[in-house]
């Protein structure tokens, strides 16, 4: 199962804010795959929505540990001001950590979500 939310905020900002409010939470938060940082040492992007060096895509694989001993994924996916947060079900993390963290995630972004239609949360 997925949980997904899309929220208006540069992607950075939001991965930063989450971040802090789950560590604020006493979880601890490994950002396993970060866009910019892969892209830094690389001369051009190749970038299917912009073509350019410049672009403003990032893409940020977070590992949100808490009393379970699997962590939580959350996935965010940004361009052009938004960003799109997934918690994709691996099956190796249990419920209530994963609820914990939709909280989170809920109460620090939910005033940047996008209206109804864009936007679905599914349980």
């Amino acid at each position: 199962m997925d949980e997904h939310m899309r929220v208006e905020v540069d992607c950075q900002v939001a991965v930063s804010l989450l971040v802090r409010a789950l560590e604020a939470q006493e979880m601890r938060v490994y950002c396993s795959f970060n866009l910019r940082t892969a892209l830094a040492g690389l001369s051009e992007c190749g970038c299917p929505y912009h073509g350019t060096r410049q672009c403003t895509c990032q893409y940020a694989v977070l590992l949100v540990y808490g009393d379970a001993p699997a962590p939580v994924r959350v996935v965010a996916h940004g361009r052009d001001g938004w960003v799109h947060l997934s918690m994709p079900d691996g099956g190796s993390a249990p419920a209530a950590p994963r609820e914990r963290v939709l909280s989170v995630l809920l109460a620090t972004l939910g005033p940047y979500m996008a209206l109804p239609q864009e936007t679905a949360i599914a349980k």
